[in-house]
């Protein structure tokens, strides 16, 4: 096999996965199942980046209203966007059920700030219940925390992305070396291994690494890995806070809402968790063209806005929330990668294809995963090209 853990080098491999987040575990599990010697590197410890993260909120479709995903990417494509994330989602739930990781059926809402939102939001519910999709519309404020509107996905799910991450590289026991940065790829000639071409020489911090195919599952660092990244993903700042334990339940099922009150193009989402500390984040949802506001040039920081936006939500919309508990939430950040059209981008290196990649999932990460990994897989087994076979390209929103 020439791959062990610990201290030891790295030196062959079939497959070699970059990234232990839940897309890069889940299409390593999947080529270890097929028999292929498949590895894993990862820059910070299992499920260090985005899917550690994350609220651990499996939310169907795009972050954005239906209505708009129509508008921007044509009826067909947004239905098959949400029916893929619907995919998705419920392979999630049925692969944590099946490895007994926490995951729960709580359902989830998509809330509306002021009248505009509800219109948004009714509209998407109509559009949505006609495309086949269950989901519940209910004007007002059926949770008396200043909303005006609710649009109900009673079968979205939460679950311990990082327990799922590490218990899908237990199951098919992949072998994994954290702290092992990558950074650089360049195709290897006449690098053969009991009959196997190792095509790809992959450099990483402390080793090097001869495969017959890379992945990189590396969501918003692409960037830093590979110059084609560098105008197609945009890496764009999270900020999470939890609450010491609530003395109450103050919100029933995980919420989500767009809030442009602290920065444009604002998405805030909250969960209140078993222990009932309430989790409240957010991101500032980038312009592919136009970075600045996530490379640090405002005049505050891009972290400043989003914890003096997220404050202001908790006060206006959960005003029983003790500020002290507030003042003394813990608080991470966190880097996403974000597209210029809203979708993943999955494809090939063109100066390396046998170098595979799924980055770029957004907000939507979890109900992606699943989806992300078995068409790379499948590509990786077939030297294919992966694509999600939507009926055409949309234009920028």
């Amino acid at each position: 096999m020439g791959i062990e853990q610990g201290q030891k080098r790295i030196d062959t491999c079939d497959v070699l996965v970059v990234g232990a987040g839940l897309v890069g575990a889940a299409v390593a599990a999947r080529l270890t199942q097929e028999g292929l010697d498949t590895a894993i590197l990862e820059a910070q410890e299992i499920a260090g980046g985005a899917t550690g993260r994350s609220a651990g909120m499996v939310l169907t479709g795009l972050a954005g209203h239906y209505s708009s995903a129509i508008d921007v990417y044509g009826r067909e494509t947004a239905r098959q966007i949400w029916a893929l994330t619907t995919q998705g989602r419920d392979r999630l739930v049925e692969t944590a059920e099946r490895l007994g990781v926490p995951c729960q059926r709580t359902g989830s809402l998509a809330l509306a700030t002021d009248e505009a939102a509800a219109g948004f939001l009714e509209t998407s519910a109509r559009q949505l219940q006609e495309d086949g999709f269950d989901v519940e519309f209910e004007p007002g404020d059926p949770l008396e925390r200043d909303f005006r509107a609710v649009l109900r996905y009673p079968d979205d799910a939460t679950v311990d992305a990082a327990a799922l991450t590490r218990a899908l590289i237990a199951q098919h026991d992949v072998l994994i070396h954290e702290g092992a940065e990558v950074y650089g790829l360049e195709a290897e000639r006449g690098a053969r291994e009991n009959g196997f071409e190792k095509g790809i020489r992959v450099w990483a911090h402390g080793r090097t690494v001869l495969c017959g195919a890379v992945v990189l599952a590396v969501n918003g660092y692409a960037p830093l890995i590979n110059a084609y990244f560098a105008d197609k993903i945009a890496p764009t700042r999270s900020l999470v806070f939890a609450t010491a334990p609530l003395d109450h339940v103050v919100l029933g099922q995980p919420c989500y809402t767009d809030y442009a009150d602290y920065a444009d193009y604002g998405y805030t989402y909250c969960r209140q968790m078993p222990d009932r500390r309430l989790l409240v984040g957010g991101w500032r949802r980038p312009r592919i063209r136009s970075q600045e506001a996530n490379q640090g040039r405002d005049e505050q920081g891009p972290e400043e806005l989003l914890q003096q936006g997220l404050v202001r939500f908790i006060s206006r919309h959960f005003p029983d929330v003790p500020s002290a508990r507030i003042d003394d939430a813990r608080r991470w950040s966190g880097i996403m990668g974000f597209t210029g059209n809203g979708f993943p981008l999955l494809g090939r290196l063109p100066d390396l294809p046998g170098v595979y990649f799924a980055v770029g999932l957004g907000g939507r990460g979890l109900a992606w995963a699943f989806v992300l990994a078995e068409r790379i897989a499948e590509a990786v087994l077939h030297q294919a090209d992966p694509t999600l076979d939507l009926p055409h390209k949309s234009r920028n929103p």
